[in-house]
């Protein structure tokens, strides 16, 4: 039996549609409808969110309102995505809510969560003053959640030659709370000695199979002089342990599926070239022992599966453009598997059995406006399926895919250009993997 590929439109692009994302059990699809790009703050978008039966299409839940629904402009990973969140067993969807007077003290906003099973949405008791909330992760028992802050002031001392300057800045912070955002406790504390250094929280992930959360650090003296650090953290005895250390930059890590191991790459701020910036490493947390998997080379953000022992990674490509290896996790041999074009943001399927990424192509505007399509990759073999219909496209701020968690499915964001319609916006697509019979 063969495999192939069938695509329809879901949800007609009415108005800008974002971000499609399955719930854990698969049965229901949340997606932001854009309302108001924010022409003054470029880091965001207002929109609503919506959550729909992922067979039926039936709403399940509808947020109107200034909903904040994204800071994807920061490349899509990392602490900074205001993105809505599922609990792990698919009861709960946190979301971000806009102060309605932000124009005049500054974008400010709220942490909420809706409760599928009842429709109840609650303000999650974090105060405005105190938090503003980016990031969210749920830890697999759906009993603890961790959030980054940016409202908290740190003291901060500026050299000069002779001349110190001291002042308060606002700084990150990492706070770890109840499901319902009872008993938070904050789990940073920045040492007096690094208080002239500049400080970044950087990836947070909780392990896939316990309550344990690591996390990085970095500390930037100047340009070219930092040092990163990963830490794990036990919420239960609230105890933090030190698992790596580096002067070059840490900004991204995977955990393996069984929570045995974390794969994640530095880059060398002092490397010009991008075929010696990158060195990958596997760490296993419980131990603290660590493996240079690759030192120097153009692999970069790896990324594990669900299930299987291959890890995926952007490259830079010899000729230019960025292309996707796959490396084995027990020889640690790597193969490129898409090696022409100009390739960002692939994404496991939970079977492991393939990605999707999304093809683009670099012009002289801002790169979260270049057009991009969802290409399908079988780890297998065979040719590269476009899922897009051919006269589609969509910009690369919203045209991350989704799979659902039994892999056959994928929810991408594209442009229908064949639409007779003057505000073509994008809609949201289905794609779904079949056994084809009669190959």
């Amino acid at each position: 039996m063969s495999l192939k590929v069938e695509t329809e439109k879901l949800v007609p692009g009415k108005v800008e549609i974002l971000l499609p994302t399955f719930s854990p059990d698969g049965r229901m699809i949340s997606y932001i409808r854009l309302t108001d790009p924010d022409a003054l703050n470029e880091l965001r978008d207002l929109g609503c969110l919506s959550v729909v039966d992922a067979v039926t299409g039936e709403e399940k839940l509808d947020i109107k309102g200034d909903l904040v629904a994204l800071n994807y402009r920061e490349r899509g990973r990392g602490y900074l995505d205001l993105l809505p969140v599922w609990s792990p067993d698919s009861r709960y969807v946190f979301f971000h809510y806009d102060d309605p007077a932000w124009e005049s003290i500054g974008p400010r906003w709220s942490l909420y969560r809706a409760d599928l099973s009842t429709g109840q949405v609650i303000r999650m008791p974090f105060p405005i003053e105190e938090y503003r909330i980016n990031t969210i992760g749920v830890s697999p028992s759906g009993q603890l959640i961790a959030l980054n802050s940016r409202q908290r002031w740190k003291p901060y001392e500026k050299r000069f030659l002779w001349k110190t300057t001291r002042r308060l800045i606002l700084a990150d912070q990492l706070v770890i709370s109840g499901i319902a955002g009872e008993n938070p406790f904050n789990v940073i504390e920045w040492p007096r000695e690094r208080h002239r250094h500049q400080e970044e929280l950087g990836d947070f992930h909780w392990s896939p199979v316990e309550d344990l959360l690591a996390y990085i650090i970095r500390f930037r003296e100047s340009r070219y002089k930092e040092e990163s650090f990963i830490y794990l953290l036990d919420p239960a005895g609230r105890q933090v342990r030190e698992l790596f250390r580096t002067p070059e930059h840490i900004d991204h890590f995977s955990w393996t599926p069984d929570g045995k191991s974390i794969y994640f790459h530095t880059r060398d701020p002092r490397s010009q070239k991008s075929s010696r910036r990158y060195s990958l490493y596997r760490i296993h947390p419980h131990s603290g022992q660590h493996d240079k998997m690759a030192d120097h080379q153009e692999f970069f953000y790896p990324m594990t599966p669900s299930r299987g022992n291959l890890v995926l990674l952007e490259t830079h490509l010899e000729g230019g453009g960025r292309g996707v290896s796959l490396m084995d996790a027990t020889t640690g041999e790597i193969q490129t598997v898409v090696k022409t074009g100009y390739n960002l943001y692939p994404v496991w399927a939970p079977t492991g059995e393939s990605f999707v990424y999304l093809r683009t192509k670099p012009d002289a505007k801002p790169f979260w406006t270049w057009p991009a399509e969802p290409v399908l990759q079988f780890v297998a073999g065979g040719p590269p399926v476009k899922l897009a219909p051919v006269d589609s496209s969509s910009r690369l701020t919203n045209c991350r895919p989704a799979y659902s968690p039994d892999g056959r499915t994928v929810l991408f964001v594209a442009k229908d250009e064949s639409e007779d319609a003057q505000a073509r916006h994008p809609g949201l697509w289905i794609s779904r993997i079949l056994e084809d019979a009669g190959a």
